[in-house]
C-alpha cells in the first residue's frame, strides 16, 4: 500500500481557504464585538429620559410629585461632573415637590482610572432643589465615612437609619446592606419608629432587598441598585443579581400591601456600558388614595 501525498497542490489550496475562513470569521466576531461595545457606550451615555409612575397613597390631600435619581457612579468614563452638572439641571427643570438620591454616587468600574473624589461626584447634588427637601442614603460603592462630610457640604440630609418630617411626609432613609451587621433586624426597627410619627411615610434605599423583609406601613419605597440589568441579552439572566433582584429589576410594585419603585439608575457600575436599559429619571407622582 502505498502512502498518501498531503503536500500536493489540492492539499494547499485546502489548507490555504480553511485559513481565509477562520481569518474570515475571527475578523466578523471581533467586528460583531466591537459594535456591540460601542452601541453600549454610546447607550450609557445619552441623556437620561423621564419615566413617570403614578401612585395612589392614602393621607395626603393633593398630588405630590418626588423625582428620584440613583446610581449615578460618577467617573471620567461616562459620568464626569459635567454631564452630572447637566443631569443635575434636567431634574430642577421637572421642579419635583420633593426629590430623593439612592446611592452609588462613586465609579465602581473594573478600571476606575484616575478615581474622582467623593466631592466631585457629589457636591453637584447641592444644587437640586424642592420645596419638600432633598433626601440621600447611601449605596454599596459609597465610602460612608467621606459621604457624611461631603453631604453636609453640599447641604443634603444624608438618612442613615434615620427619619425627618417633610411636609406631609416622613421620610426614613436605610443604611446600605452591606453596612449593616442586622440589616433585617435594624432596618425594620428603624421603619416602623418613623412609621410612628403619624405621617404618610416614605422608605428611601439603595438595595431593593430590604422590601422582603420590611413591615407594612410605609406608602412608598424607593429603591435603585439594580440598574435594570444594566446589559441586557436575550436569554441571558444576570448571575451577579438575585432571584428577588432579577423579579424587580425596574419599575413600580404592589405587592403585600406595599408599593415599592426601583430605577434602573443613570450610571454604570463594571463597565461603562448599558445595552437595552437606557440611563433614566424617575419621576412618581403620589395622588390621593381613592
Amino acid at each position: 500500500m502505498g502512502l498518501i501525498d498531503n503536500s500536493g497542490p489540492l492539499h494547499s489550496r485546502h489548507r490555504i481557504a480553511t485559513n481565509i475562513s477562520v481569518r474570515r470569521a475571527f475578523l466578523v466576531t471581533l467586528l460583531i464585538i466591537l459594535g456591540i461595545v460601542m452601541f453600549g457606550v454610546a447607550e450609557a451615555a445619552q441623556d437620561p429620559r423621564i419615566v413617570r409612575y403614578r401612585v395612589e397613597v392614602a393621607g395626603i390631600g393633593a398630588p405630590v410629585r418626588i423625582v428620584q435619581l440613583s446610581d449615578t457612579h460618577g467617573d471620567v468614563v461616562d459620568m464626569p461632573p459635567a454631564r452630572l452638572d447637566r443631569i443635575v439641571a434636567q431634574v430642577n427643570g421637572l421642579k419635583p415637590d420633593m426629590i430623593v438620591l439612592t446611592g452609588d454616587y462613586m465609579g465602581g468600574k473594573l478600571v476606575d482610572w484616575p478615581r474622582l473624589p467623593m466631592s466631585k461626584l457629589v457636591l453637584p447634588f447641592g444644587k437640586l432643589h424642592a420645596p419638600l427637601g432633598v433626601f440621600a442614603v447611601l449605596g454599596n460603592h459609597d465610602d460612608a465615612g467621606w459621604a457624611t462630610a461631603v453631604f453636609t457640604r453640599a447641604g443634603v440630609p444624608l438618612l442613615v437609619d434615620r427619619s425627618v418630617e417633610a411636609g406631609p411626609f416622613v421620610v426614613t432613609g436605610l443604611n446600605d446592606l452591606s453596612k449593616q451587621f442586622t440589616p433585617v433586624r435594624t432596618s425594620s426597627a428603624v421603619v416602623q419608629a418613623g412609621g410612628t410619627l403619624g405621617k404618610p411615610q416614605i422608605v428611601i434605599m439603595h438595595e431593593p432587598d430590604f422590601f422582603q423583609w420590611l413591615p407594612r406601613g410605609p406608602a412608598l419605597i424607593i429603591a435603585g441598585h439594580t440598574h435594570g440589568g444594566q446589559i441586557r441579552l436575550p436569554f441571558v439572566a444576570s448571575p451577579i443579581l438575585t432571584p428577588f433582584l432579577r423579579a424587580h429589576l425596574r419599575g413600580v410594585f404592589f405587592e403585600g400591601g406595599r408599593n415599592l419603585v426601583v430605577s434602573s439608575g443613570i450610571g454604570t457600575s463594571l463597565v461603562p456600558m448599558r445595552i437595552g436599559v437606557p440611563p433614566e429619571i424617575v419621576e412618581i407622582t403620589l395622588v390621593p388614595k381613592r
